[in-house]
């Protein structure tokens, strides 16, 4: 088990490293951003940075109700994210049910956010779709405590034994116990991604990257 860790998170990031513009920057630049102090004095430019990280992976797309709104739109919910900065020092090779409780808690805040002060979308009276795979990739991008639940990151989790039906505690905890068995081999990852960018990726960043790298690899070929 985990064996191939190493070789499948290094590989997601190398493309960073043939393409210095490449759109998996974008959370390089969103998260560094708000792990400095810069976030909380300038609300406005950290609305942006999450704006355009959320834009370039894949969240602003024709259907999202996002796409018609400006980036002001994620004050209320960057000010909440702020106030849980904390939750970038999680150690998810201890992490006890508390914590892991507190991160999906705050899941839940951000989706009602939007679902309760969300409710005209381009003119029209209407109820947005706040998913599951928004709001982790909102927290990914921000705090760092949380895979992206999207479509490679579930079929990866699944063909690696673990379990899922929708976001759950007990699910989480399941990750962050494939995180912490296979501890040194993300922490390789870890320091060699650092060497090369000088950015500290935290542990479900990593965790992010080898599911999903799991997953894509697995995908129907195109005929």
């Amino acid at each position: 088990m985990g064996h191939d860790i190493y070789e499948k998170v290094t590989s997601f990031y190398n493309l960073l490293l043939t393409d210095k513009n490449h759109r998996y920057k974008s959370w390089e630049h969103c998260y560094s951003h708000f792990s400095g102090d810069d976030a909380s004095s300038n609300i406005d430019v950290s609305c942006l940075h999450l704006s355009f990280y959320l834009a370039s992976w894949g969240m602003y797309r024709g259907s999202s109700f996002l796409l018609w709104k400006d980036y002001r739109i994620h004050r209320a919910v960057v000010e909440k994210l702020l106030g849980n900065k904390h939750f970038q020092n999680f150690e998810f090779s201890s992490i006890g049910n508390s914590d892991l409780g507190k991160i999906i808690n705050l899941a839940q805040w951000i989706k009602n956010w939007y679902r309760e002060n969300i409710n005209t979308v381009n003119g029209e009276t209407k109820s947005v779709n706040v998913t599951d795979t928004l709001v982790t990739k909102i927290m990914l991008g921000t705090l760092g405590c949380i895979p992206a639940y999207d479509r490679y990151f579930i079929d990866g989790m699944r063909k690696s034994g673990i379990a899922y039906s929708k976001l759950t505690e007990a699910n989480l905890m399941a990750v962050s116990q494939y995180y912490k068995k296979n501890e040194a081999e993300f922490i390789r990852a870890k320091k060699s991604i650092q060497e090369k960018s000088g950015v500290n990726y935290p542990a479900m960043k990593l965790v992010d990257m080898y599911f999903w790298e799991i997953g894509f690899r697995a995908r129907p070929l195109s005929k």
